[in-house]
Protein backbone atom coordinates (compact mmCIF):
# COMPACT_ATOMS: atom_id res chain seq x y z
CA UNK A 1 0.00 0.00 0.00
CA UNK A 2 2.92 2.33 0.54
CA UNK A 3 4.09 1.67 -2.76
CA UNK A 4 0.44 2.84 -4.53
CA UNK A 5 0.23 5.54 -2.21
CA UNK A 6 3.98 7.08 -3.49
CA UNK A 7 2.24 6.76 -7.31
CA UNK A 8 -0.70 8.20 -5.90
CA UNK A 9 1.21 11.45 -4.47
CA UNK A 10 3.80 11.65 -7.62
CA UNK A 11 0.61 13.07 -9.13
CA UNK A 12 0.56 15.91 -6.76
CA UNK A 13 3.49 18.34 -8.66
CA UNK A 14 4.88 21.15 -6.36
CA UNK A 15 6.90 23.19 -8.94
CA UNK A 16 9.16 25.75 -6.23
CA UNK A 17 11.13 28.08 -8.38
CA UNK A 18 13.78 30.65 -7.50
CA UNK A 19 12.53 34.07 -9.23
CA UNK A 20 13.32 37.89 -9.09
CA UNK A 21 10.51 39.44 -9.13
CA UNK A 22 11.39 42.87 -10.78
CA UNK A 23 9.58 45.83 -11.13
CA UNK A 24 6.39 44.28 -12.28
CA UNK A 25 5.72 44.08 -8.34
CA UNK A 26 4.32 47.92 -8.61
CA UNK A 27 1.35 46.40 -10.75
CA UNK A 28 -1.81 45.25 -9.39
CA UNK A 29 -1.48 41.67 -7.97
CA UNK A 30 -4.27 39.65 -8.99
CA UNK A 31 -4.09 36.53 -6.21
CA UNK A 32 -7.00 34.74 -7.85
CA UNK A 33 -5.81 34.32 -11.23
CA UNK A 34 -1.92 33.70 -10.05
CA UNK A 35 -2.69 31.05 -7.27
CA UNK A 36 -1.82 26.89 -7.67
CA UNK A 37 -4.70 24.99 -8.33
CA UNK A 38 -4.50 21.16 -8.10
CA UNK A 39 -5.82 18.81 -10.44
CA UNK A 40 -9.36 17.59 -9.70
CA UNK A 41 -9.67 13.67 -9.06
CA UNK A 42 -12.52 11.88 -7.24
CA UNK A 43 -13.17 8.34 -6.83
CA UNK A 44 -15.88 5.72 -5.22
CA UNK A 45 -17.62 2.69 -5.09
CA UNK A 46 -18.92 3.87 -8.09
CA UNK A 47 -17.03 5.76 -9.87
CA UNK A 48 -13.98 7.23 -11.16
CA UNK A 49 -13.79 11.15 -12.18
CA UNK A 50 -10.31 12.84 -13.29
CA UNK A 51 -9.47 16.02 -14.40
CA UNK A 52 -6.80 16.37 -17.40
CA UNK A 53 -5.83 20.25 -18.38
CA UNK A 54 -3.15 21.08 -21.36
CA UNK A 55 -1.77 24.12 -22.71
CA UNK A 56 -0.33 24.90 -26.17
CA UNK A 57 1.95 27.78 -26.67
CA UNK A 58 1.57 28.28 -30.50
CA UNK A 59 3.22 31.00 -32.69
CA UNK A 60 0.93 32.67 -34.92
CA UNK A 61 0.87 32.00 -39.12
CA UNK A 62 -0.40 34.84 -39.82
CA UNK A 63 -1.16 38.67 -38.03
CA UNK A 64 -3.76 41.06 -39.18
CA UNK A 65 -2.81 45.30 -38.78
CA UNK A 66 -5.56 47.98 -38.36
CA UNK A 67 -4.38 51.24 -38.66
CA UNK A 68 -6.90 54.42 -38.59
CA UNK A 69 -6.36 57.78 -39.86
CA UNK A 70 -9.02 60.99 -40.35
CA UNK A 71 -8.49 63.85 -42.63
CA UNK A 72 -10.62 67.54 -41.66
CA UNK A 73 -11.24 69.91 -44.46
CA UNK A 74 -14.51 72.80 -45.08
CA UNK A 75 -16.28 70.29 -47.84
CA UNK A 76 -16.70 66.71 -47.99
CA UNK A 77 -14.91 66.45 -51.72
CA UNK A 78 -11.60 68.23 -50.65
CA UNK A 79 -11.39 65.92 -46.95
CA UNK A 80 -12.16 62.60 -49.25
CA UNK A 81 -9.39 63.76 -51.42
CA UNK A 82 -6.50 64.87 -49.34
CA UNK A 83 -7.45 61.57 -46.98
CA UNK A 84 -7.32 59.25 -50.41
CA UNK A 85 -3.83 61.27 -51.59
CA UNK A 86 -2.57 60.01 -48.20
CA UNK A 87 -3.98 56.70 -47.55
CA UNK A 88 -3.11 55.57 -51.64
CA UNK A 89 0.80 56.88 -51.47
CA UNK A 90 0.86 55.28 -48.06
CA UNK A 91 -0.43 51.86 -50.06
CA UNK A 92 2.17 52.50 -53.01
CA UNK A 93 4.90 52.20 -50.44
CA UNK A 94 3.69 49.09 -49.11
CA UNK A 95 3.72 47.77 -52.78
CA UNK A 96 7.34 48.95 -53.32
CA UNK A 97 7.87 46.35 -49.75
CA UNK A 98 6.26 43.37 -51.11
CA UNK A 99 3.09 43.48 -49.27
CA UNK A 100 0.62 42.26 -51.91
CA UNK A 101 -2.58 43.93 -52.96
CA UNK A 102 -4.94 41.62 -51.46
CA UNK A 103 -3.76 41.89 -48.35
CA UNK A 104 -4.45 45.59 -47.75
CA UNK A 105 -8.33 46.52 -47.83
CA UNK A 106 -9.21 50.21 -46.53
CA UNK A 107 -12.29 50.32 -44.66
CA UNK A 108 -15.02 53.74 -44.23
CA UNK A 109 -15.51 54.41 -41.10
CA UNK A 110 -17.34 57.59 -40.90
CA UNK A 111 -18.12 60.79 -41.84
CA UNK A 112 -19.26 63.59 -39.48
CA UNK A 113 -19.96 67.18 -39.37
CA UNK A 114 -17.29 69.24 -37.49
CA UNK A 115 -18.45 72.44 -35.12
CA UNK A 116 -17.06 74.76 -33.41
CA UNK A 117 -17.93 78.35 -31.62
CA UNK A 118 -17.39 81.78 -32.07
CA UNK A 119 -17.12 84.06 -28.87
CA UNK A 120 -17.96 87.75 -28.95
CA UNK A 121 -18.21 89.34 -25.67
CA UNK A 122 -19.97 87.27 -22.94
CA UNK A 123 -21.81 85.15 -26.15
CA UNK A 124 -20.20 81.32 -27.63
CA UNK A 125 -22.00 80.77 -31.11
CA UNK A 126 -22.07 77.72 -32.66
CA UNK A 127 -21.07 76.86 -36.00
CA UNK A 128 -20.60 74.56 -38.76
CA UNK A 129 -16.64 74.71 -39.07
CA UNK A 130 -16.78 71.40 -41.59
CA UNK A 131 -16.45 67.77 -42.20
CA UNK A 132 -14.39 64.70 -40.47
CA UNK A 133 -13.64 61.71 -42.53
CA UNK A 134 -12.02 58.25 -40.75
CA UNK A 135 -10.81 55.65 -42.58
CA UNK A 136 -8.90 52.37 -41.65
CA UNK A 137 -6.36 50.59 -43.69
CA UNK A 138 -6.14 46.61 -42.50
CA UNK A 139 -3.26 45.01 -43.61
CA UNK A 140 -2.86 40.96 -43.17
CA UNK A 141 1.12 39.39 -43.28
CA UNK A 142 2.77 36.31 -42.30
CA UNK A 143 5.90 37.72 -41.17
CA UNK A 144 5.60 39.70 -37.22
CA UNK A 145 8.97 41.37 -38.27
CA UNK A 146 7.03 42.87 -41.23
CA UNK A 147 4.43 44.90 -38.91
CA UNK A 148 6.75 46.86 -37.60
CA UNK A 149 7.79 47.95 -40.72
CA UNK A 150 4.33 48.95 -41.96
CA UNK A 151 3.83 50.85 -38.96
CA UNK A 152 6.95 53.47 -39.94
CA UNK A 153 5.98 53.56 -43.68
CA UNK A 154 2.62 54.79 -41.90
CA UNK A 155 3.88 57.39 -40.08
CA UNK A 156 5.38 59.35 -43.44
CA UNK A 157 1.88 59.83 -44.69
CA UNK A 158 0.80 61.07 -40.97
CA UNK A 159 -0.89 57.76 -39.89
CA UNK A 160 -0.10 56.92 -36.33
CA UNK A 161 -3.02 55.56 -35.02
CA UNK A 162 -2.29 51.99 -34.50
CA UNK A 163 -5.29 50.57 -33.62
CA UNK A 164 -4.92 46.47 -32.85
CA UNK A 165 -3.23 43.33 -34.08
CA UNK A 166 -4.98 40.40 -34.24
CA UNK A 167 -2.74 37.05 -34.06
CA UNK A 168 -4.63 33.50 -36.09
CA UNK A 169 -3.32 30.48 -36.69
CA UNK A 170 -4.50 28.39 -40.02
CA UNK A 171 -5.90 24.74 -38.51
CA UNK A 172 -7.10 25.08 -35.49
CA UNK A 173 -8.37 22.29 -35.83
CA UNK A 174 -5.25 20.20 -36.20
CA UNK A 175 -4.21 22.17 -32.76
CA UNK A 176 -7.22 20.42 -31.07
CA UNK A 177 -6.44 17.10 -32.00
CA UNK A 178 -3.23 17.62 -30.85
CA UNK A 179 -4.04 18.90 -27.62
CA UNK A 180 -6.63 16.13 -27.44
CA UNK A 181 -4.36 13.38 -27.84
CA UNK A 182 -2.00 14.65 -25.24
CA UNK A 183 -4.79 15.10 -22.73
CA UNK A 184 -5.75 11.31 -23.39
CA UNK A 185 -2.43 10.13 -22.54
CA UNK A 186 -2.40 11.33 -19.64
CA UNK A 187 -6.18 10.41 -18.58
CA UNK A 188 -4.98 6.91 -19.20
CA UNK A 189 -2.31 6.80 -16.94
CA UNK A 190 -3.90 8.62 -14.38
CA UNK A 191 -6.82 6.02 -14.55
CA UNK A 192 -4.31 3.18 -14.58
CA UNK A 193 -2.83 4.54 -11.37
CA UNK A 194 -5.71 5.19 -9.58
CA UNK A 195 -7.41 1.84 -10.49
CA UNK A 196 -4.01 -0.11 -8.81
CA UNK A 197 -3.66 1.34 -6.13
CA UNK A 198 -7.42 1.32 -5.01
CA UNK A 199 -7.46 -2.26 -6.80
CA UNK A 200 -10.35 -1.29 -8.63
CA UNK A 201 -11.99 -2.71 -12.20
CA UNK A 202 -13.02 -0.08 -14.58
CA UNK A 203 -16.26 -1.02 -16.80
CA UNK A 204 -18.43 -0.13 -19.75
CA UNK A 205 -17.65 3.35 -21.73
CA UNK A 206 -16.71 6.38 -19.80
CA UNK A 207 -18.50 9.85 -20.31
CA UNK A 208 -16.08 12.55 -21.19
CA UNK A 209 -16.64 16.18 -21.16
CA UNK A 210 -14.46 19.15 -22.66
CA UNK A 211 -13.39 22.80 -22.74
CA UNK A 212 -11.31 24.21 -25.68
CA UNK A 213 -10.42 27.90 -25.75
CA UNK A 214 -8.27 30.05 -27.17
CA UNK A 215 -6.11 32.96 -25.67
CA UNK A 216 -4.79 35.91 -27.72
CA UNK A 217 -2.15 38.49 -26.48
CA UNK A 218 -4.09 41.24 -26.42
CA UNK A 219 -5.95 40.27 -23.62
CA UNK A 220 -2.85 39.17 -21.62
CA UNK A 221 -0.98 42.48 -20.95
CA UNK A 222 -0.54 44.45 -18.01
CA UNK A 223 0.78 47.71 -17.06
CA UNK A 224 2.11 48.97 -13.95
CA UNK A 225 4.24 52.71 -12.86
CA UNK A 226 7.63 52.13 -10.91
CA UNK A 227 8.47 55.19 -8.99
CA UNK A 228 8.42 56.27 -5.48
CA UNK A 229 7.13 59.65 -4.09
CA UNK A 230 9.19 61.76 -1.72
CA UNK A 231 7.77 63.62 1.28
CA UNK A 232 6.50 66.97 0.38
CA UNK A 233 4.97 69.62 3.14
CA UNK A 234 3.44 72.51 2.03
CA UNK A 235 2.96 76.14 4.27
CA UNK A 236 1.18 78.32 3.46
CA UNK A 237 1.70 82.00 4.92
CA UNK A 238 -0.70 84.11 2.89
CA UNK A 239 -4.15 82.53 2.71
CA UNK A 240 -5.08 84.31 -0.72
CA UNK A 241 -1.70 82.95 -2.30
CA UNK A 242 -2.48 80.50 -4.66
CA UNK A 243 0.20 77.66 -5.62
CA UNK A 244 0.00 75.10 -8.85
CA UNK A 245 1.79 71.97 -8.18
CA UNK A 246 3.14 70.09 -11.03
CA UNK A 247 3.78 66.97 -10.65
CA UNK A 248 6.37 64.89 -12.42
CA UNK A 249 6.15 62.89 -15.79
CA UNK A 250 5.97 59.08 -14.96
CA UNK A 251 7.21 56.18 -17.15
CA UNK A 252 3.91 53.44 -17.56
CA UNK A 253 5.08 50.55 -18.62
CA UNK A 254 3.10 47.48 -20.34
CA UNK A 255 4.09 43.96 -21.17
CA UNK A 256 2.91 40.80 -21.58
CA UNK A 257 1.97 38.78 -18.77
CA UNK A 258 1.21 34.82 -19.80
CA UNK A 259 -1.66 32.85 -17.31
CA UNK A 260 -0.56 30.76 -14.83
CA UNK A 261 0.74 27.12 -15.72
CA UNK A 262 0.53 25.79 -12.42
CA UNK A 263 -2.67 23.84 -12.49
CA UNK A 264 -2.07 22.57 -15.93
CA UNK A 265 -1.09 18.92 -16.03
CA UNK A 266 0.90 19.32 -19.43
CA UNK A 267 2.26 22.83 -21.05
CA UNK A 268 3.47 22.34 -24.64
CA UNK A 269 6.15 24.91 -25.68
CA UNK A 270 6.67 26.40 -22.73
CA UNK A 271 9.85 27.94 -23.29
CA UNK A 272 8.29 29.73 -26.52
CA UNK A 273 9.95 33.18 -25.75
CA UNK A 274 7.83 34.93 -28.90
CA UNK A 275 4.34 35.69 -27.86
CA UNK A 276 1.81 34.06 -29.52
CA UNK A 277 -1.67 32.10 -29.20
CA UNK A 278 -2.42 29.82 -26.53
CA UNK A 279 -4.90 26.48 -26.48
CA UNK A 280 -6.40 25.17 -23.83
CA UNK A 281 -7.79 21.99 -23.64
CA UNK A 282 -9.55 20.76 -20.38
CA UNK A 283 -10.95 17.17 -20.06
CA UNK A 284 -13.26 15.50 -17.60
CA UNK A 285 -13.40 12.14 -17.79
CA UNK A 286 -15.50 9.38 -15.65
CA UNK A 287 -15.43 5.58 -15.23
CA UNK A 288 -17.81 3.46 -13.96
CA UNK A 289 -16.50 0.77 -11.41
CA UNK A 290 -17.29 -2.77 -11.78
CA UNK A 291 -18.84 -3.03 -7.92
CA UNK A 292 -19.34 -6.60 -7.99
CA UNK A 293 -15.52 -7.49 -6.51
Amino acid sequence: MKNYLSILFGFIIINVQSQMSGNQVYGKNDYDTNRTKNSTITINDNHLTLNVKVLLNKKADSFSIVLGTNEEAETVAVCNTQINQRINGFIKELLKNNIKKEAIYVDFISQTKVYDYNVENNTAEQFQKGFEIKKNIIISSKNVYEIENIITLASKYEIYDVIKVDYSNNDVLSIHGELFEEAFKIAEQKKETYVKAFKKRIIGTPNATEDFSVIFPNTQYKKYEAFENSEIETYTRNRNQNFIKKLARKNTTYYYDSPSTSDFDKVINNAQSEVGIQYVLNISITYKIDTSL
